[in-house]
């Protein structure tokens, strides 16, 4: 089942894996999904108090059924109220609903007991909510690589009150709408953020220096940015003065009344730092601050409008939990969301490390396997 101490709670397969295995029924039922360690080993226990894995598929999406090459097939299928007037998908239709029942019993045919990452959200989760596990995704912000270079963004000034108001809009929303149901795991915020250029776009770029794009994007702020002022507090137990930060970022410096914080706050450009090894260390010092203020607030606001279910928190690449993230992951997740694609021989060291700093069972949530071939 789950025998390893590391790699506790359930296996995933392409995409999200849970299996449809239950034990027996002996522990205490709350009414919501939890986690509880038994023998050494955690376990998903459902609403009713049975162990059981999970083991799921992603990307239950309309436009996959739809495309230009199986549409027709699709509608003949399903019926032709499964797209609207206009041509898009429509949740509301009979044809929808036969849709998911489909899914359903393919995913059950398979040995899958849950929907996982991107079902997508013009999906009515009462199509299969009260049937099947399932993940609520928030992402409540584009913090992807992907998404950066679709040309979403930028990253939020997690320390404004406006990102505040649009954290708690979006989580009461959601939790509003999950917050009873048994079969919900839990809250999963973004799908793969990228907190530091991979060493492939570091090359494209040419740049090795500015590769955290949280700090970059706090950077490009204003003078009165909660953001900014939160990055130069931080610069301020780094250096003696603003001149010495100066110095180091290579901003200009007044041959007559030198420079003072409230100047540095104003430039916008940072990018050609005169040290680059401090301001490296600049950043990574910084990044710790970012990543407690996302986790704390979206672990604050999702507790205040739904104190029963789990905490997924981010699904981070497995090689991609950096020795800062771990510590907020222990203190404001309550389940550790990975993705990865190696072998487990290649990646087992990897959740050790992961295990042993946090304490928490570790959740695979997008994996999958190939045919070997030529390449």
């Amino acid at each position: 089942m789950i025998g390893s101490r590391v790699f506790p709670l359930c296996v995933f397969l392409c995409a999200f894996a849970f299996t449809g295995v239950l034990a027996s029924a002996n522990e205490r039922a709350t009414g919501f999904i939890r986690v509880e360690q038994i023998d050494g080993t955690w376990w998903f226990i459902n609403a009713d108090g049975e162990k059981f894995v999970s083991i799921g598929v992603n990307h239950i999406e309309p436009h996959l059924w739809l495309a230009p090459y199986n549409k027709a097939n699709t509608l003949n299928n399903y019926g032709d109220d499964m797209v609207d007037d206009a041509g898009y998908f429509d949740t509301t239709g009979i044809a929808a609903a036969k849709w998911i029942d489909r899914q359903i019993e393919i995913c059950r045919d398979l040995g899958f007991n849950t929907f996982g990452k991107h079902v997508h959200p013009s999906i009515d989760p009462k199509l299969y909510s009260d049937r099947i596990f399932y993940v609520a995704s928030l992402e409540t912000a584009p913090l992807a690589g992907w998404r950066e270079r679709k040309g979403e963004g930028p990253r939020p000034d997690v320390f404004s009150l406006d990102f505040r108001a649009y954290l708690e809009k979006k989580i009461k929303a959601s939790c509003d709408q999950h917050k009873n149901q048994r079969n919900l795991i839990g809250y999963l915020y973004t799908d793969v953020p990228s907190w530091v250029l991979g060493r492939a776009e570091q090359k494209q770029r040419g740049d090795t220096t500015m590769i955290y794009p949280w700090v970059n994007a706090i950077l490009q702020l204003g003078d009165s940015s909660p953001g900014k002022q939160r990055w130069l507090k931080h610069l301020g137990t780094r250096y003696d003065s603003a001149d010495a930060a100066a110095t180091v970022w290579s901003l200009p410096i007044s041959p007559t009344y030198g420079v003072d914080w409230d100047d540095l706050a104003r430039q916008v450009d940072w990018t050609k730092p005169a040290d680059a090894e401090k301001a490296r260390d600049d950043m990574l010092s910084f990044m710790p601050i970012i990543v407690e203020r996302w986790y704390s607030l979206h672990k604050q606001i999702v507790r205040e409008h739904d104190p029963n279910h789990l905490i997924l928190g981010d699904k981070n690449m497995t090689n991609w939990h950096h020795d800062w993230l771990l510590p907020s992951l222990k203190r404001h997740v309550d389940v550790i969301c990975t993705q990865g694609y190696g072998r487990w021989a290649d990646e087992a060291a990897l959740y050790e490390r992961i295990h042993e700093a946090t304490g928490k069972p570790i959740f695979n949530g997008d994996g999958c396997f190939g045919l070997a071939d030529e390449h």
